[in-house]
């Protein structure tokens, strides 16, 4: 069954499989290509739900518009299918770090931001050293 709602790392992992697409890409070879790189059933119209997904296709879209083949892709064909496996898996891992590097740039910049504003404002540096000391004492538990 699809799933109805996708967590951080699926997301994630939808985007670097958009980022690392080579030739033709539809809504269906997209959620055929997730079900059977990345182990989990989803739905077009869950697909589109996502911004970051969405902008990520239509990014990939434009970008793949009247594109020949290369020649790398006809390389690739050359190659045993444990190796094109192998090779999509590294592209694929590639393009998911890029894109976690992204959102822990974003992130960063607004926690900053948040930093900020509690230098001016104690009450929300209060709530922002109480949120971080909440958070530290999660990540411990979850190790014991």
């Amino acid at each position: 069954m699809a799933i109805k709602s996708l967590d951080t790392d699926q997301q994630i992992s939808i985007q670097a499989l958009i980022r690392s697409w080579k030739g033709k890409l539809t809504w269906d070879l997209l959620v055929t290509k997730i079900e059977s790189s990345l182990a989990f059933t989803t739905t077009r119209q869950t697909l589109d739900k996502y911004v970051n997904i969405k902008n990520e296709y239509k990014e990939k879209k434009r970008l793949l518009r009247g594109q020949p083949v290369s020649s790398d892709e006809t390389e690739l064909l050359s190659y045993l299918q444990k190796d094109i496996d192998l090779a999509e898996k590294v592209i694929q891992l590639e393009a998911e770090l890029k894109v976690a590097k992204d959102e822990i740039g974003y992130l960063q910049a607004f926690i900053q931001k948040i930093v900020s504003i509690g230098a001016s404002d104690p009450n929300v540096m209060a709530i922002f050293n109480k949120t971080l000391r909440d958070i530290k004492s999660k990540a411990q538990h979850c190790e014991s």
